[in-house]
């Protein structure tokens, strides 16, 4: 996969098409009602919406079609409205398709000229028959077929009629919090819905094919489809998240999986409100977070909605919570605004390690770049201090400390406009050393970012993540620097996507992860599986779980998929 994938796709439309785009734009196909007659509504933005109706001129020429079971087609044509290109339905619409294809011709952006294509879907509410039933491939090269699987959403990627695998998707929806995923061997991919409404999705593919268009040369083709997808309440789903739906499973699913995780997910809530905490300064996704000698410490992260990056919407104050004396936050000062960084302690000092700065305004086209500054913290002087930079900027990693030496693991490299680099290496930092430096690992036999690093029994823990090819992942990869070899370790319990953003710490010498879909799993002491402990109150990704105690736990930040950012601390109680 060439492309950053959580992060919002800007394409840019060069000069035929904008100048200077305010967003990533695309064509939307979304059905709605004028007066009570039925519209179909061609939108031009970067979700199902109404955006800038002056740029629907830019492509008005574009050609839908409304599509029968049986494999009749009806071409529609568009009229401007206010703030849409709309085309008159009739009765017959309410079991329909409707597709749309669209060439934009050659843009050179970066040196390159590629020919641009887009491709829009749309029809009834999710669940609906007529998603299957009906055949889109003689109208869409690049295909979305959805299907409903209790409270998960199956995508299906055709291109030319064929699976499609290793190509990206990205979904915005009510209560969906920065989904993506590249497809699999079959072309499929999957999410858990949030809550009811319309749905944004897209998916890419660049096809390494060149040629001509009206005398430019061009030397590839970039696909784009998007499907808006109307969202119903399922009946049959429940509303309590201590149901094995958060994870995508059936309890039949568990059961065979492991039965000892299955009886312990009914017992008593692992999570209590921590009610003597108070809640964190601002609700952050992506943020750093260490305990030291007794206090929190948070730094960073992301304020904005889902898919919006700007230096606005990037926390940059250090703050410090006295867990023995919780009174309040104390604000410890400024620094860069950073997401997806790290932060580790020890011996008395913090270490505030890479992530990216966003350089672009609320509203403009996002200018992501990693970083690979290293600083220390003192919290006697309260003063930060450079130390040895990474070898290369990096973000939407982990860390951890074993030894005195912090470990850096997983990530990709942002830089503007270029295409994002998916980091294939690993290093060490030596505290103890006279002039510390990053030295390499053996190189990781993965690729894979938004992922959990944690040190226990002398090894390095690499769980979970996005991978480059294949999407998230529950595997689990461990590091012994005794040996300087990885070894594959037992994979996390749950679906794939509860190895996205999880979060894990060791504490009473046991190992603990936190994951996507809300449970909370324990290595065995043998280290060759995982325990489900229970089901959490609040199933939190992107988030940080650290100890307390070697009885407790803390759970900060982060997100749910259905409830948005979270601004409580959670104390996790794991037992003896």
């Amino acid at each position: 996969m060439s492309i950053r994938m959580v992060l919002c796709l800007a394409t840019i439309l060069g000069a035929q098409l904008l100048a200077s785009p305010a967003s990533a734009h695309f064509l939307w196909l979304v059905r709605g009602t004028d007066a009570g007659q039925p519209r179909l509504n061609l939108y031009f933005g970067e979700l199902a919406e109404a955006d800038d109706p002056d740029l629907l001129d830019r492509v008005a020429s574009a050609t839908a079609w409304q599509l029968h079971q049986g494999g009749s087609a009806r071409q529609l044509s568009f009229t401007k409205s206010s703030d849409a290109l709309t085309a008159k339905l009739g009765d017959d619409s309410s079991a329909s398709l409707f597709a749309l294809a669209h060439d934009l011709g050659v843009i050179e952006r970066g040196g390159e000229a590629f020919l641009l294509k887009y491709y829009a879907k749309t029809g009834p509410a999710l669940g609906d028959p007529a998603w299957e039933k009906i055949e889109c491939g003689k109208h869409l090269a690049l295909d979305l077929v959805p299907r409903r699987d209790g409270n998960r959403l199956q995508l299906s990627l055709l291109w030319q009629g064929q699976p499609l695998a290793g190509a990206e998707v990205k979904a915005h929806g009510p209560g969906l919090a920065e989904f993506e995923a590249v497809t699999d061997d079959q072309g499929q991919a999957g999410l858990v819905l949030g809550k009811p409404g319309t749905y944004s999705i897209r998916a890419r593919y660049i096809e390494p094919r060149g040629g001509k268009s009206n005398d430019r040369s061009y030397a590839s083709t970039r696909h784009y489809v998007t499907l808006a997808l109307q969202v119903n309440e399922n009946p049959a789903d429940k509303p309590s998240t201590e149901s094995s739906e958060a994870s995508g499973e059936s309890k039949d699913s568990n059961k065979s999986k492991e039965s000892e995780g299955s009886k312990t997910a009914k017992a008593p809530q692992a999570s209590q409100p921590a009610d003597a905490l108070p809640a964190i300064p601002r609700m952050v996704t992506s943020f750093g977070a260490a305990v030291l000698d007794g206090s929190l410490y948070i730094y960073g992260g992301h304020t904005g909605r889902a898919h919006s990056y700007s230096d606005q919407t990037q926390a940059r104050t250090l703050h410090r919570l006295n867990l023995a004396q919780p009174k309040a936050w104390e604000s410890l000062g400024d620094g860069p605004g950073l997401q997806g960084l790290a932060l580790v302690a020890h011996g008395g000092r913090l270490y505030r390690i890479g992530g990216f700065m966003a350089r672009n305004k609320e509203g403009q086209e996002h200018d992501l770049w990693s970083q690979a500054e290293v600083t220390s913290y003192d919290p006697a002087s309260g003063k930060w201090t450079e130390i040895s930079p990474l070898p290369e900027p990096r973000s939407s990693f982990d860390a951890a400390v074993l030894d005195g030496k912090i470990y850096v693991v997983g990530g990709w490299q942002l830089a503007g406009e270029a295409e994002s680099k998916w980091h294939q290496t690993a290093y060490v930092l030596d505290l103890a050393a006279g002039a510390p430096s990053w030295q390499p690992l053996p190189a990781p036999p993965f690729q894979r970012r938004a992922l959990a690093v944690a040190a226990h029994q002398g090894r390095i823990y690499a769980i979970g993540g996005m991978q480059r090819e294949g999407g998230p992942t529950t595997r689990v990869d461990i590091f012994d620097p005794a040996s300087g070899k990885w070894t594959e370790g037992p994979a996390i319990h749950g679906e794939p996507m509860d190895g996205f953003g999880p979060s894990a710490f060791a504490t009473g010498g046991r190992l603990y992860v936190s994951t996507y879909g809300g449970s909370l799993q324990r290595l065995a002491e043998d280290g060759q599986s995982w325990t489900l402990v229970r089901k959490l109150d609040r199933a939190r990704f992107f988030h940080r779980m650290l100890p307390l105690s070697e009885r407790r736990l803390l759970s900060v930040g982060g997100a749910s998929m259905t409830e948005g950012k979270f601004d409580q601390l959670d104390v996790l109680e794991v037992g003896p």
